[in-house]
């Protein structure tokens, strides 16, 4: 099933409107048509056109990219020193991460790397909190 079969085939599942998706994901509706009508896969979405999508559905980026996927055992995640930077500096702004947040973001992996700065887990956190936060009505 192609990308364009997949987020139409989740969207109809939700029974959400071309409309009530981009207005949910943030983009615009002639966008997401073009996108659900790419059978041939020429339009190459951005991560975080994806991850607007993903969250507007309730569902993950593996599900939309139908990408396998693994349960993994909760263990203790290591934190990084920049990392915990990151988390004093958020303190210190009396914006703490959550337990959760901190475990989560110590878990992450990119290509098999992590941030290596306080300044790139800022933005990725910023990235992810800004990528999957439900807007407001």
């Amino acid at each position: 099933m192609s990308l364009a079969e997949r987020i139409r085939k989740l969207r109809n599942d939700k029974d959400l409107s071309l409309d009530d998706l981009a207005d949910a994901a943030n983009i615009s509706k002639t966008y997401l048509w073009e996108l659900e009508k790419d059978s041939e896969g020429a339009k190459k979405p951005s991560a975080d056109v994806l991850m607007r999508i993903a969250a507007a559905l309730s569902t993950t980026l593996a599900d939309i990219l139908a990408l396998e996927t693994v349960t993994v055992r909760e263990a203790p995640v290591e934190i990084p020193p920049a990392l915990k930077e990151f988390q004093k500096r958020m303190e210190a702004q009396q914006t703490p991460l959550t337990p959760e947040d901190l475990q989560d973001l110590a878990a992450m992996k990119f290509r098999g790397g992590q941030p290596q700065t306080a300044d790139e887990w800022h933005q990725l956190y910023f990235l992810l909190a800004n990528s999957t936060r439900k807007k407001k009505s």
